[in-house]
């Protein structure tokens, strides 16, 4: 998939955290319904097995039941899976052209493995209603060519309901491992195989966090869905509610208890170049509105509360959000440094381009940048209102793009002074100040 990465252009600092936030958009749908799904999936396949291994109908109507909740129709399966899915796979290329990183592959093979999954699984769907079909034709003993498609049919759903499963968890760890590599770029070059995937700590960590919320909301969605959701819980027997119940609540305290320390882990294991007040303010509210969400579902539990499934529900989606807005806040703290030398090849190629066209610029040096908008605040051999150059610029070992990095998009490091103000530089521009100051600091 490395040719998705050749293939994309550099683009400027604010181009880039668009395709940041592009990505968050397509992920607060995308992860929440991949996660649905596998948990679904899960269920109905081995809810259909124990039916038919102990003629429940019960059991098999539960299965029919969540597989046409969640593959509802086909639009649902391109709004919320096929499209959101494929624009990741764009998105992390855009991101992370240039470098080594195996993200675009891994996101990229997820896809295929997603697609292949859904087929799987609709065409698992549809031969639950062909089953319905057969189950209402009269004198099936007596009519081999029924008995024989009967057979067939079987067979056709138990293999698409066994191999989606399989291609669907394939694509929920490729795309967990994506994820995983992108947020640390140290990984970029570290992980260069499916091998390094498989033995990666963070990798097996991010995967079980969706499974732990794959586990959370699917129960709050069949609690929503079965119960809440205009009216459907008068379609129901009683042994069905009481089965749904019991599966539901098991899943909500085996998501409640490991959610919490899965997010917690993942903070504190966080490279520290990625951390931010804003990455543990969110982390606190994901655990926040978790922690909402199981006193509602407690309280229907407790009440058969029909609101309380609503309220559950819509905390539960909150935790998701904020969740996944904190793992993309994530992505732009580690891809911070990339997208300055990003914006710097887009200024460029854009410089190059307007000297062809014969468009005149006024170009800065470094030392007219520091003596405009540096020397009010700094100096190089004493304090001033901000640190002095001599000080700050060798804890960067030379690294230009890492100084950049911290020019374009400032934050604040030392306790001891104020917060440095956004000055608005341009990469080319920040690229001349940086190499100003290294010439400076080095002599």
């Amino acid at each position: 998939m490395d040719f998705l990465k050749d293939a994309a252009l550099p683009q400027s600092l604010e181009h880039f955290h668009l395709i940041v936030l592009i990505a968050a958009i397509n992920s607060l749908v995308f992860v929440p319904f991949l996660t649905f799904l596998l948990g679904s999936s899960v269920l109905s396949y081995f809810f259909d097995r124990k039916g038919r291994k102990e003629n429940n109908p019960s059991y098999n109507k539960l299965s029919r039941t969540i597989i046409d909740v969640v593959l509802y129709n086909k639009s649902v399966l391109a709004f919320l899976g096929i499209i959101p899915g494929l624009s990741l796979v764009f998105v992390y290329a855009q991101m992370l052209q240039s470098t080594v990183s195996i993200s675009v592959g891994l996101a990229g093979f997820g896809f295929l493995s997603l697609v292949a999954a859904l087929v799987l699984l609709y065409t698992y769907k549809y031969t639950f209603r062909v089953q319905g079909l057969l189950d209402v034709v009269e004198d099936n003993k007596a009519n081999g060519d029924v008995d024989d498609y009967r057979r067939t049919n079987t067979s056709v759903h138990i293999r698409t309901g066994k191999w989606g499963l399989f291609f669907l968890f394939v694509a929920v760890f490729l795309y967990a491992s994506a994820f995983s590599v992108t947020t640390n770029p140290s990984s970029w070059t570290s992980i260069g195989s499916i091998f390094d995937v498989l033995i990666s700590f963070d990798v097996w960590l991010k995967f079980l966090i969706i499974l732990a919320f794959s586990f959370g909301i699917t129960s709050v969605c069949v609690l929503y869905f079965f119960f809440a959701y205009q009216g459907r819980k008068a379609e129901m027997d009683e042994q069905l509610k009481e089965l749904v119940h019991k599966i539901a609540r098991r899943f909500i305290v085996i998501s409640m208890l490991v959610l919490p320390a899965l997010v917690l882990l993942n903070v504190f294991t966080l490279s520290i170049d990625v951390l931010s007040g804003t990455i543990y303010l969110l982390a606190g509210l994901t655990l926040l509105f978790l922690f909402l969400s199981a006193h509602f579902l407690y309280g229907y539990f407790k009440l058969r509360d029909l609101k309380a499934v609503g309220y559950g529900f819509f905390m539960f989606l909150c935790a998701a959000a904020s969740l996944i807005i904190n793992d993309h806040i994530m992505i732009g703290n580690a891809t911070k440094e990339h997208s300055a030398v990003l914006a710097l090849k887009y200024d460029k190629n854009t410089e190059e381009l307007k000297t062809k066209l014969g468009i005149a610029m006024a170009v800065m040096t470094g030392e007219d940048i520091f003596n405009a908008k540096c020397s009010a605040c700094h100096l190089f051999d004493q304090k001033k209102v901000g640190p002095p150059y001599n000080e700050t610029i060798p804890k960067y070992n030379g690294d230009k793009a890492k100084i950049m990095a911290f020019v374009l998009n400032p934050s604040k490091i030392n306790p001891a002074y104020p917060p440095m103000p956004n000055q608005g530089l341009k990469p080319a521009e920040a690229d001349s100040i940086v190499s100003y100051l290294l010439s400076k600091v080095g002599k």
